[in-house]
């Protein structure tokens, strides 16, 4: 079978297609030949060297999609997802490679009316979104809360999981062009960064309260902003730092109101953290409410193309790669 391997990490990684035997059956396993995997933020984060618990040489990414060939709990044929949690594409093999044995915990079973490619864009961002507001931030019905990179893949996962528990989510994004996206995946308001100075805008959207709390894909300069934007005893979930590990925030702005800023962090979730969160998605799944979001799909010897489009913050959803 096919692998594309990361040999070395760093800011210029090297990878290659390579061939290697189809993994051998064990208990507690099941065998998939996957159909698509992500090229997502984690991907690019090992492969430059970012993710101290990563060993080279690697497969990448942490979830993807395929059809079952062998299982003790599965039937042949099934079509699944899988949701790699903090080992495949890390310390283990991951799925942008044409076979993969799988523990039979990560194997989620897809709904009829799901495609591959939408399996395979639905584990990680939506377990995050959903563990993200409902263990960390504790949204609840009626809150006002902000999304950074809201045309994202997460940021995607994360407006459709506000509206499902009743949240209004208003939508944060770089351009215009991004604001529709936004605006599709379910935002009420969209502000426009390019255009709009962000605290003014969300005091604006909510009558002068700000938000309740804010979820932060981006990071960087923007955290401090988006803090500045929650209300009173709000709060800034912090989920990842594609714009920048470092922040300036207004300490006194956070003593007088408040405020707080949380971190998330979804390798820390259990088993049973993550199994909840699947009965939880599957519910809104099967009622509409959750539908992952597409932006690019590239074959495996278009590696290189995939992560350029990693790497440029332009995608508007998951980007995926066939295997």
């Amino acid at each position: 079978m096919k692998a594309l391997v990361v040999s070395q990490f760093g800011p210029k990684p090297k990878m290659a297609i390579e061939e290697r035997s189809i993994p051998q059956m064990k208990p507690g396993h099941t065998l998939v030949k996957v159909h698509a995997a992500t090229v997502n933020p984690l991907s690019g984060q090992v492969s430059a060297g970012i993710v101290s618990t990563a060993r080279a040489p690697v497969v990448l990414s942490n979830d993807g999609s395929g059809i079952v060939e062998q299982s003790e709990q599965f039937n042949r044929g099934t079509r699944v997802a899988i949701f790699g949690g903090g080992q495949l594409g890390i310390t283990e093999d991951g799925l942008q490679q044409q076979w993969v044995l799988v523990e039979n915990k990560r194997i989620i079973q897809l709904p009829d009316d799901f495609t591959l490619d939408e399996g395979a864009a639905l584990p990680i961002n939506y377990v995050t979104a959903h563990q993200a507001m409902t263990r960390v931030g504790r949204v609840q019905p009626g809150q006002v809360v902000l999304i950074s990179g809201a045309s994202g893949a997460l940021g995607h996962a994360l407006i459709q999981t506000a509206v499902a528990m009743g949240a209004r989510a208003i939508g944060i994004v770089s351009n215009a062009v991004k604001a529709g996206q936004a605006l599709r995946s379910g935002a009420s308001t969209v502000i426009d960064l390019s255009a709009r100075t962000l605290k003014d805008a969300v005091l604006e959207a909510t009558d002068g309260e700000g938000a309740q709390l804010a979820f932060d894909v981006v990071g960087g300069t923007l955290m401090g902003q988006l803090l500045s934007a929650v209300g009173t005893r709000g709060a800034v979930v912090s989920i990842g730092f594609a714009g920048g590990m470092t922040a300036s925030i207004d300490v006194a702005d956070v003593v007088i109101h408040e405020k707080r800023i949380l971190g998330y962090d979804a390798w820390l979730e259990t088993d049973a953290d993550v199994a909840h969160a699947l009965t939880a998605i599957q519910k809104n799944i099967g009622n509409g409410a959750l539908r992952p979001s597409i932006d690019s799909l590239f074959h495996m010897d278009q590696y290189a193309e995939a992560y350029l489009r990693l790497g440029s913050r332009q995608a508007m959803g998951t980007i995926l790669m066939r295997v």
